[in-house]
């Protein structure tokens, strides 16, 4: 019997251009949240930040959801997770607001690396992106001396 049970979905979409969008959505037992961020994939920079409070336990949840909009203007850069923290974290915050938008960074930057990437461009081409992108945060990507070998993934 599960006591307890969360799920999350996180999706990025081109609005236009380099224009990113990603929505994170989070559903357990006590919350529905979603946050949506739009994001300049030229500048790396959040130009829009907000979030849903479907569902939450208490009224006092509903405040926190305008402390989004404090995002915006905030680059993708080093030093980013303690600003987001600084803007919507600690014990005036939300730290479901805090995981959805980590969890929306870091597909901003698998979306942004991966998936604009020509799709004419040479298989190596991309893979070499990708090994520059991944090195130092990834177990495989870190390990290429012990040359990996590729066992698929059909959008590269």
């Amino acid at each position: 019997m599960s006591l307890f049970n969360r799920k999350k979905t996180i999706e990025v979409n081109r609005l236009s251009g380099n224009i990113l969008e990603v929505t994170a959505h989070m559903k357990d037992n006590f919350h529905e949240i979603k946050t949506i961020i739009e994001f300049d994939n030229d500048s790396k920079t959040i130009i829009d930040a907000r979030a849903e409070m479907i569902t939450v336990p208490f009224d006092l949840c509903l405040e926190v959801s305008t402390m989004m909009k404090g995002l915006t203007g905030l680059r993708l850069e080093k030093g980013v997770r303690r600003s987001i923290q600084e803007v919507i974290g600690g014990k005036q915050g939300c730290s479901h607001l805090y995981d959805l938008t980590m969890d929306s960074m870091n597909a901003l930057v698998q979306a942004s690396g991966f998936c604009l990437l020509p799709t004419e461009m040479p298989f190596d081409e991309k893979m070499e992106i990708i090994k520059k992108l991944n090195k130092g945060i990834c177990h495989t990507y870190s390990n290429l001396d012990r040359n990996p070998r590729y066992i698929g993934y059909d959008n590269l």
